[in-house]
């Protein structure tokens, strides 16, 4: 029997960090009732991945605290180790999307990291602390991190937009996050069939990576597989299980006939 020790020896640690992350980055996922709603509905949703024969799980899931703010989580685990990420936001009087703080934790093969980004909006300033060292960025209009991002392409597809482009600030810096909408399609998933949209993120040409996603069109756009390549490679993405605003996930034959 393949001992954990010639398993790690096989799997580039850097390749699969730069998976991993791309596995919870694409799979933070928020819902909205409508483009212009003032409420987000609960969900919890479960995925499993394959990394060169490494099993991988994640769970997802979205809540409103008892001030009114919401607080999304994101956590994938495997064998060698897990990563946590966490947004709390608010939706101000307008439906705007106001970040508060993201949170970032990582454990793998005996390796930890931590970090935290807090918007200060009344000074227009981000605190960005990873491993203890703290830095203050300038925080321009708008700027959203990488889970609420999400929520806004969310609002966005309600909205009938087809491509997508938003300043995030990721590891304490500002960036820019853009995204087009390549065709619908009805998509078979464990769960059954499904009508999504797919989706992909735009990047330079050089930089030899696809990122594709499909979203549940019928399911507030709930993320339900994702496709990414890079320099050869090719790993896959899958909802096993998903509950929004209290609703199992259905199939598209149940649900029209649930309609009728």
């Amino acid at each position: 029997m393949t001992s954990l020790k010639n398993i790690v020896n096989q799997v580039s640690s850097l390749k699969f960090l730069d998976f991993v992350r791309t596995f919870l980055f694409i799979l933070a996922v928020m819902f909205l009732t409508s483009a212009n709603g003032s409420d987000l509905p609960g969900y919890t949703a479960s995925y499993s991945a394959n990394y060169n024969g490494m099993d991988i799980v994640a769970k997802h899931q979205l809540e409103q605290l008892d001030s009114g703010d919401y607080i999304e989580t994101s956590e994938a685990k495997s064998v060698f180790g897990k990563i946590t990420e966490k947004a709390q936001f608010e939706l101000n009087t307008l439906g705007q999307i106001i970040p508060r703080s993201y949170h970032y934790k990582r454990s793998l093969m005996g390796v930890s990291r931590r970090e935290e980004q807090l918007f200060d909006w009344s000074n227009n300033q981000l605190t960005y602390t990873k491993n203890g060292t703290q830095k203050i960025i300038p925080l321009a209009p708008s700027s959203l991190d990488l889970i609420t991002h999400k929520l806004q392409i969310r609002r966005d597809l309600e909205a009938g937009k087809t491509t997508f482009s938003y300043p995030v600030m990721s590891r304490g810096r500002a960036k820019q996050y853009d995204y087009e909408v390549l065709a619908t399609e009805v998509l078979t998933t464990a769960l059954g069939a499904l009508n999504t949209t797919k989706l992909r993120r735009v990047v330079n040409p050089d930089k030899k990576r696809e990122t594709i996603i499909w979203l549940a069109d019928d399911w507030s756009y709930l993320i339900v597989k994702l496709s990414h390549r890079e320099n050869g490679d090719n790993h896959q993405l899958n909802i096993t299980r998903g509950q929004v605003a209290g609703r199992d996930i259905a199939p598209l034959k149940m649900t029209q006939e649930n309609e009728l």
